[in-house]
């Protein structure tokens, strides 16, 4: 008696197993799907706006380099400005984040 018991507990319980799988595979599902329709509809409004800042950039570096062509020499300061004021800022930083120098006597 205790084997029918047994065998119905354990076919109970595969039946509670397979009903939970199916509902936990319906709700992954639906998770899914509305994952990717938030991720598409996300695309689609930010497209307009990366496209037009492309445009912006593309616009930005014609005229950077229409400036560098007709005036070379003021590019190559402003670059020499630029290394001067990297390599200044470097230099405090990293004087400022040395450690105490030890003793003679450790």
């Amino acid at each position: 008696m205790s084997f029918n018991s047994s065998s119905e507990d354990v076919s109970a319980l595969r039946d509670e197993v397979a009903r939970l799988t199916k509902i936990v595979s319906s709700q992954g599902a639906r998770a899914y799907s509305d994952t990717r329709e938030k991720a598409a509809e996300a695309y689609d409004a930010a497209a307009p706006y990366a496209k037009k800042a492309v445009a912006q950039v593309k616009a930005e570096s014609r005229a950077v380099a229409d400036v560098a062509r007709e005036h070379p020499t003021g590019i190559a300061g402003v670059v020499v400005l630029a290394t001067a004021i990297g390599i200044a800022v470097g230099y405090i930083l990293g004087s400022s984040s040395e450690p105490e120098p030890r003793s003679w006597w450790r």
